[in-house]
Order: C-alpha cells, then sequence, then structure tokens
C-alpha cells in the first residue's frame, strides 16, 4: 500500500511495523523509495483481555479491530452504540492496566477537555470534577470511583467528539453516499 499510494510518510499503528520495515528496507531495492514510518499507540478493545501473550505481540493482540465490532468506537457509531459498547466494556475496579476507558480517558478525553465531570448520586460521593488524567487514577485506584459512574462519562464525552463527524455524514450528501458505498464493502466473517 505504501508504494501504490506514493506514501512518503506512513503513520500507522505498532500492529503494522513488520509491512512498514519491509518497506523500508527493500523498497531502494526494488526501484521505490525508503517511507518515513511513525509509529503510534493503539488504543486497546473493548473486551477483556484474553491473551497470553507479552510485550509488542500482547499490545497488538489487545487492539480495537474491525472484525470484533463491539470492540471498537467508530467514528460513524450513533450515540447509542457508544453509549452500549462503553457499557459493555472491561473496566475493573481500581485497576489501571489494561483498562480500555482509562486508555479512552488518557489519549482521548484528557487530550481535548481540560475538565472532565462525572455526575454521580450523592450517596456514591456525588459529582466529581477531574482537571488531569493523574486525578482520575488517584480516584480510580483508590476504588473512589466505581466503574459504573465512569462509564457514563466515557460514553457521554466521547460521543461530543463524535458528534461533528456524525453530523458530517448525516447533512452531506457527497459524504453520506461515499459511507454508504464504504459500508457496503465491509468484509463480514
Amino acid at each position: 500500500d505504501i508504494f501504490e499510494l506514493k506514501a512518503d510518510i506512513t503513520q500507522l499503528g505498532m500492529d503494522q511495523r513488520k509491512v512498514n520495515v519491509l518497506a523500508r528496507e527493500i523498497g531502494p531495492s526494488i526501484g521505490f523509495w525508503k517511507p518515513v514510518v511513525v509509529s503510534h499507540h493503539m488504543l486497546i478493545g473493548l473486551g477483556k483481555p484474553a491473551s497470553s501473550k507479552t510485550g509488542v505481540e500482547r499490545g497488538i493482540d489487545l487492539k480495537m479491530s474491525k472484525s470484533k465490532p463491539d470492540t471498537a468506537i467508530f467514528m460513524t457509531d450513533s450515540e447509542e452504540e457508544i453509549k452500549r459498547k462503553i457499557n459493555k466494556a472491561y473496566c475493573p475496579e481500581k485497576t489501571i492496566d489494561e483498562n480500555p476507558l482509562m486508555e479512552y480517558a488518557k489519549y482521548i478525553i484528557f487530550e481535548k477537555f481540560n475538565t472532565v465531570k462525572i455526575e454521580r448520586p450523592e450517596k456514591f460521593g456525588g459529582d466529581l470534577e477531574l482537571h488531569n488524567y493523574d486525578e482520575l487514577v488517584k480516584v480510580f485506584e483508590k476504588g473512589d470511583l466505581h466503574p459504573m459512574d465512569l462509564k457514563p462519562a466515557i460514553a457521554d464525552y466521547i460521543n461530543k467528539l463524535v458528534e461533528p463527524v456524525r453530523k458530517h455524514f448525516e447533512k452531506d450528501k457527497k459524504a453520506k453516499e461515499l459511507l454508504e458505498k464504504v459500508k457496503s464493502f465491509r468484509v463480514t466473517k
């Protein structure tokens, strides 16, 4: 794909690192160029980790997957779909590592929002206002924030970010047609 797309720079997840290294190594010897590779963090899937792999391979195995739609949030998911997926998501109490909702908070929500409000009944401590990811980690690790209180907040903030994209595909005729065409190409298992 790199050479077919004439990409000088590729931005892909770590799961594509082997093909990127291969392109860099053999590109010049077969008449192409040596592409610049920018690899980035991959969000883990929303399901419970089942793998016994370790290191980078475990990280790749945990990532969101198009072939398992409930493990991923798509930019075209409805508000209800996002709420349902987040509500079903693996989110063990007091656990930060391999907790997909904590990853969403760290890499998406706190990158965009300076303050995150978590609404909850007074009997469970009342509303919380968090100003950074470290504050979230502290209250979650201590057990002062339950996953059932975190989940609605994560869903709300993700929906705020996805809403402009949804509106674009609803209101822009050309974008809507393109989306329908892309959906028709989906491979099912």
